[in-house]
């Protein structure tokens, strides 16, 4: 497991130096293989949780992958990318919930709504014809996040810790996507952004 650790570090590492040295073949061929890799990460798991818990996220994480793949496109397609993860979030969602959700904790709710929303104050003056999608999206991943919360209270225990905060860096990683997309393009943003989400979903691996 730790050599495979270091192949996604490795791998990660070339695409975002190819992003930064702007070189072609190192993004297409990395940023795939990067979470190709989380992919293998999580299906070698050991199995502590249930079986369809697993299949979930493991589902979602392809859906991952083809987002990553409509997004590198050389005419992106991000509608098509945002549909993906807007699929993967639904399958995250369902894995979370499980047999004993959905989970209805508002202590977990308030402070995701009140970021949401404030966050929401700042882009929408800038998504254009773009604002339905973003809402749409924005909505699932606020439910993304508070299921994700919801799961760690109900059985706080590690998995469902890295559960939690694989959600949470998901959520950073997509904002930094959208406000860098929409508002302002951050220099630095790229690199951090890619890790912000391969960190997200190596934790959601980890929580299988």
């Amino acid at each position: 497991m730790h050599f495979l650790l270091l192949l996604i570090i490795l791998s990660g590492l070339l695409h975002i130096t190819g992003l930064y040295v702007k070189n072609t073949s190192l993004k297409m061929v990395f940023k795939p293989l990067t979470t190709a890799l989380i992919i293998y990460f999580a299906f070698q798991q050991g199995g502590h949780v249930f079986l369809h818990y697993k299949v979930l996220i493991l589902i979602a994480l392809f859906f991952s992958l083809a987002g990553d793949v409509f997004l590198m496109l050389p005419h992106e397609r991000f509608i098509a990318g945002l549909v993906s993860f807007l699929i993967a979030h639904l399958f995250f969602i369902t894995a979370f919930i499980g047999h004993t959700g959905p989970y209805w904790n508002w202590i977990y709710l308030i402070p995701v709504l009140i970021y949401f929303i404030l966050f929401l104050i700042v882009l929408l003056p800038h998504t254009g014809e773009m604002t339905i999608p973003v809402v749409v999206y924005a909505l699932v991943i606020l439910t993304f996040l508070w299921q994700a919360a919801g799961r760690y209270g109900f059985q706080p225990d590690m998995l469902t810790a890295c559960g939690l905060f694989g959600a949470i860096l998901f959520v950073l990683s997509d904002s930094l996507l959208a406000y860098n997309k929409f508002v302002k393009p951050i220099k630095w943003a790229p690199g951090i952004l890619m890790v912000l989400y391969w960190s997200a979903l190596y934790f959601l691996a980890l929580s299988v």
